[in-house]
């Protein structure tokens, strides 16, 4: 694919944010991981022209300050500055780019390592905290990339920002979004302790390593960047509906039977069956602000309210158990991340935020898992994303991912409807993978 890029250049932090203001980090921040999320949007035309693209994100970022703010450091420590807005920010990064093909030559959005040329290079040091990449087809089709720094925001932060973005290009007024972020290290802020906080869960080990419990971590096995591949499965209507069946007679969610499926598919790709007893688990991203309420959560809060849900066996029950089991234990580790759990998390940020810690949850790249992580894009409505002129959404997907055993299920943009899944996976894997990932038993 020939990407040409015409030119880069930032957009600056909102003159009603003028001042420098640091930013500290939240618990939930501590605990995000430490890299960009990037996500390709392709429209087919007609579309709004850039100028009008860029007009809108220049007013819409007056009321998401965090995203024009300066990152700092790579990872967050409590009691430290986490980001810089106002005067000090870095502002957002965005590039223009134009592809002399018309965009039907790259459809179905698909993983490809072409896509890398759709969107801004990311990389650690990298101190902008929201990244785009505007690309215009021959033929009028329009492909946005966005890259933004999971320390700053959760997926449902972020399409609250996309939605009140393309409101603006179409001039209906989406609603302003409340921006609330701590004076002080969990201070009073929108999400805050209780008084006094206590501690109902045990979050050492669930959520965070004490320094000394990192350092002694077993070193994880690592492969050749190269060796993680990508690829994009499609479930229709009919297959997700029977795997419901299966799993309950239409007791579980789509996510729940899908990632149950993708979970006993994936293990037996790894080539762990009915005679390894070695653990697997699978790692759900689990949305907060349901589970406090909007008494805790204001409606429209910007940043991080998740945590990770973990349901784990062995292998060798997972392999001998049924789809219905396997459907049962991820419903399970849902909703133990109840409530009284995130708020106990909250206290505990509380208490304990002021000590050095580490997350459970690792970011490295390339590094071969046992287990697998598994987030949804289902009730995100990113499928609903309308930057106006009638343009059809063509396409969703994540950008490369270098980590193994990540699933995203994303609504497919089919007639048939249905679901779509990015997988990232060792390549050995991944070709098993595709050769049973239909099947049922």
């Amino acid at each position: 694919m020939d990407v040409q890029v015409q030119r880069a250049f930032i957009v600056p932090a909102p003159p009603s944010e003028s001042s420098s203001s640091e930013v500290p980090p939240t618990v939930f921040d501590l605990v995000a991981p430490a890299y960009h999320v990037t996500v390709l949007f392709a429209y087919a035309p007609p579309n709004p022209t850039n100028a009008a693209l860029l007009d809108a994100l220049a007013a819409t970022l007056t009321r998401f300050p965090l995203l024009t703010a300066r990152r700092l450091g790579c990872r967050p420590r409590a009691g430290r500055p986490l980001f810089v807005t106002g005067e000090g920010g870095a502002g957002a990064l965005v590039v223009e780019a134009a592809v002399p093909s018309p965009l039907s030559d790259h459809l179905p959005l698909a993983p490809s390592p072409d896509l890398a040329r759709l969107h801004v290079p990311v990389d650690k040091a990298t101190p902008h905290v929201l990244l785009l990449q505007i690309n215009r087809f021959a033929c009028g089709g329009l492909v946005v990339a966005s890259s933004t720094h999971h320390q700053a925001a959760d997926g449902y932060s972020m399409s609250t920002f996309f939605h009140a973005w393309a409101g603006a290009v179409r001039a209906s007024g989406a609603h302003q979004p409340l921006i609330d972020r701590p004076v002080v290290p969990y201070g009073p802020c929108a999400i805050a302790p209780r008084r006094p906080p206590r501690c109902e869960f045990e979050h050492r080990g669930a959520e965070f390593l004490s320094p000394q419990d990192a350092a002694i971590r077993q070193p994880p096995a690592r492969v050749h960047p190269s060796e993680i591949a990508n690829l994009l499965l499609h479930y229709t209507s009919e297959f997700v509906a029977e795997l419901k069946a299966r799993a309950g007679g239409g007791r579980y969610t789509t996510f729940e039977a899908v990632s149950a499926h993708l979970w006993r598919k994936i293990t037996a790709a790894r080539g762990r069956g009915d005679d390894d007893p070695s653990r697997t688990a699978l790692n759900v991203t689990v949305n907060g602000r349901a589970r406090l309420g909007a008494d805790a959560v204001p409606r429209g809060f910007f940043g991080n309210v998740v945590l990770t849900a973990s349901s784990g066996t062995s292998a060798r029950e997972l392999a001998r158990g049924s789809l219905a089991d396997a459907a049962a234990l991820v419903r399970a580790g849902v909703r133990a991340r109840d409530r009284r759990y995130f708020q106990s998390f909250i206290d505990f940020g509380a208490l304990h935020g002021g000590e050095e810690l580490e997350p459970t949850v690792g970011d490295e790249d390339n590094v071969l898992l046992p287990d697998v992580a598994s987030d949804s894009w289902l009730h995100l409505e990113l499928h609903r994303l309308d930057f106006g002129c009638g343009g059809r959404l063509a396409g969703i997907l994540p950008a490369r991912s270098p980590l193994d055993g990540v699933v995203v299920l994303i609504p497919s943009l089919g007639k048939g409807g249905g679901v779509d899944v990015f997988v990232s996976l060792w390549d050995k894997h991944a070709e098993v993978l595709r050769d049973i990932a239909y099947t049922m038993d």
